[in-house]
């Protein structure tokens, strides 16, 4: 690579961390303005989801495009997320569970996938992944990483040894520990082995 492109690399690299700070400064920032519209709304006895005032952003935004659009929506969960407080007692009903799901192989990747994958998630892996997996990862919002993560919220498995892993895919089945489906955002990093 050539100095002056090198040069231009490095100068757009530091626009986009600079972008990237003021994002996360204004996801602090709505962070807290949500969890204040919480407490507004819960003492006026108002409802947390509001689609007229999702309709009424979204067209206030004016055209987006089908990509522009999910991360608002992504934008609209976390904002909900944050006035919410999650039932915990709803999670014992799925305590000493298991649940398997019988399809072909491709069927099982996407719904480990999915199942899997949560906005700003990252899944690890230093295999090639099942490009329908990246599929259902990338469409949840999830940022596929080549590597090892040494400290897994979750971990997905493709051996025998289900013991280990979350969420076993192996000849035709996959199994699911529950501990999936309890989680908020509780998992943030998933490595597939």
């Amino acid at each position: 690579m050539g100095d002056a492109t090198s040069g231009l690399l490095e100068k757009v690299r530091k626009d986009i961390l600079q972008n990237t700070m003021e994002l996360v400064r204004l996801f602090n920032e709505r962070e807290e303005l949500s969890r204040i519209i919480a407490s507004i709304k819960t003492n006026g006895n108002f409802e947390i989801r509001d689609r007229r005032r999702e309709e009424y952003v979204l067209k206030s935004l004016g055209n987006l495009s089908p990509r522009q659009r999910s991360i608002i929506n992504m934008i609209f969960e976390f904002s909900i997320a944050c006035q919410q407080e999650i039932d915990e007692t709803l999670n014992e009903n799925l305590s000493g569970r298991k649940l398997k799901i019988n399809g072909d192989s491709a069927f099982l990747e996407y719904l480990a996938a999915t199942l899997s994958s949560k906005p700003g998630a990252e899944i690890f892996s230093s295999r090639e992944l099942d490009p329908i997996f990246v599929l259902g990862a990338v469409r949840n919002g999830a940022h596929i990483i080549s590597g090892k993560c040494d400290s897994p919220d979750l971990r997905i498995g493709h051996s025998k040894d289900r013991e280990i892993y979350h969420i076993t895919i192996t000849e035709g089945e996959l199994s699911l520990n529950p501990e999936v489906l309890q989680t908020d955002f509780g998992f943030t990093k998933v490595q597939v082995d």
